[in-house]
């Protein structure tokens, strides 16, 4: 597996306000229309919740931004737009899934939170929503933060100054994460203190 290291950044808003500035239902579930995962994945589009009456419950987002910085070499190396595909997201989803994980552990220091997860859930190798079955891991299981409709480019670009970097026939310099974890009121003093380690 190539050599990368993450830098985490955290930045809280209002839920109003990332609601008010960051959030285009209509505009996003048209691009997620246009993904394989739309009605493939439970924690994707179209979303079985209430989205105003979910998100209605909490007053505070902290947003949970992984800065995936791959090894100089290795973004040299040009390939095939698949293979390269292929090892970005092996790479993502190796830092998602552990991301995640410190989340969802958060989740139990602070009661009525909860986390939404960068892109779609992982967790199983095929999902069982297209075969009309529920959830196998509906404990871990987190709703995708863009299924909610929020820009996440517009979030990266404004809260924390980072552009996202596509794939083309090279891996790009970084790669970019973005969580939500959801409060109904602000984190303790010290709360994400360690969440790096």
């Amino acid at each position: 597996m190539m050599d990368y290291t993450v830098q985490h950044y955290i930045k809280h808003l209002p839920m109003q306000v990332i609601r008010d500035k960051y959030q285009d239902r209509e505009k996003h579930l048209g691009y997620c229309r246009q993904c394989p995962r739309y009605y493939q994945i439970w924690s994707c589009p179209p979303l079985s919740i209430d989205v105003d009456e979910f998100l209605g419950q909490y007053s505070r987002i902290y947003l949970v931004c992984s800065k995936i910085n791959l090894d100089s070499d290795a973004v040299k190396i040009k390939d095939d737009l698949e293979i390269i595909k292929v090892r970005g997201w092996e790479i993502m989803s190796a830092v998602k899934l552990e991301v995640d994980e410190k989340l969802r552990k958060l989740e139990n220091n602070l009661p009525g939170s909860i986390t939404l997860s960068a892109t779609a859930c992982n967790l199983c190798g095929k999902c069982t929503r297209p075969d009309g079955r529920p959830c196998r891991q509906p404990a871990k299981m987190r709703y995708a933060i863009d299924a909610f409709g929020f820009s996440i480019t517009a979030i990266t670009k404004d809260l924390f100054d980072i552009d996202i970097l596509w794939s083309s026939d090279h891996l790009p310099e970084y790669y970019t994460l973005i969580h939500g974890f959801l409060t109904r009121e602000e984190a303790p003093e010290g709360f994400w203190q360690g969440f790096d380690k």
